[in-house]
Formats: structure tokens, C-alpha cells, sequence
């Protein structure tokens, strides 16, 4: 062989098997209800080696699009964020291309006031349940999803929801099996001069979830994280983690207590990219 050629070959052959360079990533975390998240990018990391480090960034904006803005910008002290799938986010940044919780966030349970605890009680149409007026954020993907089927949506902002709600701006406010229980404690329990009750008749499913988003700059970062939670979900980690983590571990206990009126609906949002994610990713709860 070539000298040259025989050099060239074996330098390849050292680079190939020297270790990816370990990454260290900056997670935002705007809500303390979500520890989990932290934990679950954790799992993610360690599942595909090399060593990745990371940290929290809290504080972050709460409203999602001006904390996607900021990530988009290199104006944000974070480099990833979490948050609910839409095209334009998908089409904006590098999005990792795996549900963060299987689907948890659109198995949607009802929160509806303790006096109003049988107000669903027989709806199980979508025809039925639009007469009753739901709570969603002006910006959040889910409004479009539940307006594109003919449900009755009352938007405001994220921070007036609860008390929207208390004042009975809306009837029911849909929320994610996933952080249905913390925010109920948290907010429901009183705060704002009423009771508040998970409704135990109708459960309203649509393919939806969480995802992580990066800077389009950093896709070879979201490529880390997406090989991570795939092989934490091939080798049945994540599950394990999904079925324990304490808060998750409870709703999934409820929602076998007090089987609900599932409600399927089509999530016209979703691009033919994640519609080709496999069916495996996604899971049906309980």
C-alpha cells in the first residue's frame, strides 16, 4: 500500500475510535412542578454516554413563545427547552425528535370546581362535551388542536388560568396527566377562594406531548439528547422511570380508580415527520 495512503487510513481508523467530544448542556426549567423533566434529561445523557454534563437554568420566562424567542435569538441563558410540539416550533429549531413522556401531555384530564364534580358526567361525544367551555393559553398549540374539532375555547394567558377558571371565565381546564396533580395542589386547593376537583367522567386524548428544542446551531446537541431517550426507551428505562417518578405514579393510580369516557380527537397540527415517528413511542395510559 501507498505510504500515504496507509497513513491517511490508519489516522482515520485512531479518529474513529477516539470518544465524541462530551457536550455540556444548559436545560431551562420555568416551573418547580416539573422536576421530573430534570431527571428524565439526566437518564437521557447517561443512556448515551460520553460523558455529557449539564445544568438548570430556572427562572426562565414562563410564557413558552417568548422563551422559544429568546432560545431562537442566542438571547436566552438556556440552550434547551421543553415544550409542547407545534410545526413552526419543529420548523424553527432542532427539535428532538422523541415525546419526552410517550404522550402523557395529551392524555388530557378536566379540572373543573368541587360543586361542579358531576357536571360531565354522560359526555362522551365530542358533541357533547362542546358545550361546555374550555380553558387553553392564547399561544399553546392545544387551542388550535381542540378549535379544529369544535370544542368551546376560552384563551387568556398563562398566568390567568386558574383564576379565569375560579371565576368561572370557562367551565373545565384541560390539563396533562402529566402536571395535572401538581398544579391542582398548588393552585386548585383554594388559592383563589375556591375548590377545585379533577373530573373523574372524561378523559380527551390526542397524539401530543413535549419535546426538546435547541438552537438550530446546536443540532448536533439535539441529536445527542434524541439518541439518548431512544435507547433509554429501547432498554426500557424510561418507562421505568415514567411508572415511578412519585407524581406520575399517582395520576396513573387514579385514572385506574376511576376509569374515564376517553375522547379521541386528531391533532391536525402534527407535521408528516413526527406522524412517521414509530407507533412504539408513543404509549396509551393507563
Amino acid at each position: 500500500m501507498n505510504p500515504i495512503r496507509w497513513f491517511l487510513c490508519g489516522a482515520l481508523m485512531m479518529m474513529a475510535a477516539l470518544p465524541a467530544r462530551a457536550e455540556h448542556f444548559r436545560l431551562a426549567m420555568p416551573s418547580d412542578d416539573d422536576q421530573y423533566i430534570i431527571d428524565l434529561f439526566a437518564l437521557a445523557l447517561e443512556a448515551e454516554g460520553g460523558g455529557h454534563t449539564y445544568e438548570v437554568v430556572r427562572r426562565v420566562i414562563l410564557a413558552q413563545d417568548r422563551a422559544l424567542r429568546a432560545l431562537a435569538d442566542n438571547k436566552a441563558r438556556y440552550e434547551v427547552h421543553y415544550s409542547g410540539y407545534a410545526p413552526e416550533r419543529e420548523r424553527d429549531f432542532a427539535m428532538v425528535r422523541f415525546p419526552i413522556t410517550r404522550g402523557m401531555l395529551g392524555h388530557r384530564l378536566l379540572v373543573v370546581h368541587e360543586a361542579d364534580r358531576d357536571m360531565l358526567k354522560g359526555v362522551d361525544t365530542i358533541e357533547k362535551l362542546s358545550r361546555f367551555r374550555l380553558g387553553s393559553g392564547m399561544d399553546w398549540p392545544d387551542t388550535t388542536i381542540m378549535q379544529a374539532v369544535g370544542l368551546t375555547v376560552t384563551k387568556g394567558s398563562d398566568g390567568n388560568l386558574w383564576p379565569m377558571l375560579a371565576r368561572k371565565r370557562f367551565d373545565a381546564f384541560p390539563r396533562g396527566i402529566n402536571e395535572i396533580r401538581a398544579e391542582i395542589t398548588s393552585e386548585g386547593q383554594g388559592k383563589y377562594g375556591v375548590q377545585m376537583v379533577i373530573d373523574q367522567h372524561v378523559m380527551l386524548v390526542y397524539r401530543y406531548d413535549y419535546f426538546f428544542y435547541l438552537a438550530k446551531s446546536n443540532i448536533h446537541k439535539a441529536r445527542i439528547v434524541e439518541r439518548g431517550l431512544i435507547k433509554a426507551f429501547e432498554s426500557g428505562q424510561l418507562d421505568a422511570f415514567l411508572n415511578n417518578t412519585p407524581a406520575l405514579k399517582a395520576t396513573m393510580a387514579e385514572l385506574k380508580a376511576h376509569p374515564r369516557q376517553v375522547i379521541h380527537i386528531d391533532n391536525p397540527l402534527l407535521s408528516d415527520t413526527v406522524r412517521a415517528l414509530p407507533d412504539s413511542y408513543w404509549r396509551t395510559y393507563p
